[in-house]
Formats: structure tokens, sequence, C-alpha cells
């Protein structure tokens, strides 16, 4: 039987993982918005799941992609498979360009170049092409290029959802 002892102190554990993924994502979040944002969030099942699986070239390791967003912009916290673990990054989008790209969390040993800014600042401006390829070039690192790839998975995905949940806002718009 457990004792009581043990449930408060993984519960506690638990807490503490997730106030300490919190902190970065709640800071990206504010550095995008002037004013607060409630969170969104899209299941991962149906096209979501579909889109993700192709984009990533697996299932989305998570049931629910959370964003945040306005009118004008969007941002995606998304999660991807690095060498040793889960990444997690922010992308902001607007006008179906990406602002700003972080990383938010990561257990990567060899990756750690994917958090410098020169890696990051790659992803200003860049949008997505018809057959959904980037319009521009995504300089991998040098002995962390499943981390970079990951990010640039990542980066495709922010847009294209981006794209799909703004098409869906323009038609239930129309609708009503």
């Amino acid at each position: 039987m457990i004792s009581r002892l043990t449930v408060l102190a993984v519960l506690l554990v638990l807490a503490a993982n997730v106030a300490a993924r919190a902190g970065p994502v709640n800071d990206f979040i504010k550095a995008q918005f002037k004013e607060p944002v409630s969170v969104q969030s899209l299941t991962t099942t149906g096209e979501v799941g579909r889109l993700c699986a192709e984009v990533l070239g697996r299932p989305y390791p998570y049931s629910t992609i959370q964003y945040w967003g306005n009118s004008d912009r969007n941002v995606w916290v998304l999660a991807a498979q690095g060498k040793h673990g889960l990444i997690i990054a922010g992308f902001a989008v607007e006008d179906a360009r990406i602002l700003n790209a972080a990383v938010l969390a990561d257990r990567e040993q060899r990756g750690r170049p994917i958090r410098s800014r020169r890696f990051l600042q790659q992803f200003q401006g860049i949008g997505l092409r018809r057959k959904g390829k980037l319009t521009g070039r995504i300089d991998a690192i040098t002995g962390a290029t499943i981390s970079s790839t990951a990010m640039k998975k990542m980066a495709i995905l922010a847009l294209h959802l981006d794209a799909l949940c703004r098409s869906e806002c323009e038609g239930t718009s129309k609708g009503q």
C-alpha cells in the first residue's frame, strides 16, 4: 500500500516539473503580446493529427497542441523528438511568417546550440512555399543535426497549423 506521504511527494515533484516548464513558456508568450491573451488548444486527431504525423514523421507526442493568439498573431508551443528527448519550442507567427522562435525546454546534450540567437534568427521572416517547404534556408548545426531538424519541422508545423486555424476562423466568421 502506498503511503500518503509518498503520494504527496510524487505530486510535489510533478507540480515542480509543471511549474518549471510554465516559466519559459509564459515568458515567451508575454514577450510576444502587449496585452494578455488566453490559451487555446487543438486536439491532435483527425486533420491536425495527420498534419502533425506528416510534418514530424511520427505522431504528435501529446493529445493537444496549445497556442495563444489575437487577430494578428498566434504563438504556438510545439514539441518534437530530439536525440535525447523532447524539444519544446515556441513560434510566434504573423501574416504567415515566423516573427520569433525560441527553445523553451530540451534535454539535448549536443543540441544546445539550437538555443543560440544565431541559429534561432534564421527562422525570422520565414514562411511556407506551396509544397510545404520553408521559404528560406535553415542551416543545421554540425553535431546537432537531429535537434536542428526537429526545430525546422516544428517551424513548418507552426506555419501549417496557423494557416489551418486562420482559414477555419475565416470560414466560421463568414458563415455567421
